[in-house]
C-alpha cells in the first residue's frame, strides 16, 4: 500500500515538474560560451504562439527592429541564388558603458520549421557567423531551438571581458525571445 502511494506521489510530482518546465515563454536552456574569439549561443524556449507565426515574425526582415531595440534598422538586399534573402541590419551593441554600432549582413534560407542565416564577412563587422532557428510545433505553441556562433571582426577594449560579453549576448537573446513571443501571438478576436 505504501509503495503504491509513493509511486503515485512520484508520478504526480514528475507530471507537475514537466508541466512547469514546459510553460509558455519559459527559457528551458541557455548556454553562452567563447573559444578562440568565437562566441556560441544556444537556447531552447517554449513560445506561446504557433510555429508558423514565429517563423513569420523571424522572416519579416523589413521589421526586425520590432524584435529588439538594439536593432536600429533592417533592410532586404538582393540575395545570392542559394538563399531566400540577404538581410542587412545595423545594431547598437553595448557592454557596460561601451557601445558600438555594428553592421551585420546575412544570407538567409527559410523552410517551414527552420531558418538559417550565414554572415557575409566582407560586408559585416563579424569575421564569421551562423544562426539557426529550429521550430517544433507543440500544439498552439512552438519549441524554439536557437543556435548561433559569431566572431567579432573588431577589438574589444581590454576592460570588457569575455564574461561581460557573454552576459550581454544572453540578455539580447532573451529580449529577442520575449519580443518574438509577444509579436507572434494571435490577435484577440472581437466578441
Amino acid at each position: 500500500m505504501f509503495h503504491r502511494h509513493t509511486t503515485l506521489a512520484i508520478a504526480l510530482l514528475q507530471g507537475l515538474l514537466m508541466a512547469t518546465a514546459l510553460r509558455a515563454g519559459e527559457l528551458l536552456d541557455l548556454s553562452v560560451s567563447q573559444q578562440n574569439g568565437v562566441y556560441r549561443l544556444s537556447a531552447d524556449v517554449i513560445i506561446d504562439a504557433p510555429a508558423a507565426a514565429v517563423l513569420e515574425r523571424l522572416t519579416d526582415y523589413d521589421h526586425l527592429t520590432a524584435l529588439n531595440p538594439s536593432i536600429l534598422s533592417s533592410e532586404v538586399l538582393e540575395a545570392p541564388p542559394a538563399f531566400d534573402a540577404r538581410v542587412k541590419t545595423l545594431i547598437r551593441a553595448c557592454v557596460l558603458m561601451y557601445c558600438q554600432r555594428l553592421q551585420r549582413v546575412e544570407d538567409v534560407r527559410a523552410s517551414p520549421n527552420r531558418l538559417l542565416a550565414v554572415i557575409v564577412p566582407e560586408q559585416s563587422n563579424f569575421s564569421v557567423g551562423r544562426t539557426q532557428w529550429l521550430l517544433e510545433p507543440q500544439g498552439t505553441q512552438a519549441l524554439v531551438r536557437y543556435q548561433a556562433e559569431l566572431a567579432p571582426d573588431f577589438m574589444l577594449p581590454p576592460v570588457i571581458g569575455t564574461a561581460l560579453v557573454k552576459q550581454a549576448l544572453a540578455r539580447e537573446l532573451r529580449t529577442v525571445l520575449e519580443h518574438l513571443e509577444r509579436l507572434a501571438q494571435p490577435s484577440p478576436q472581437p466578441p
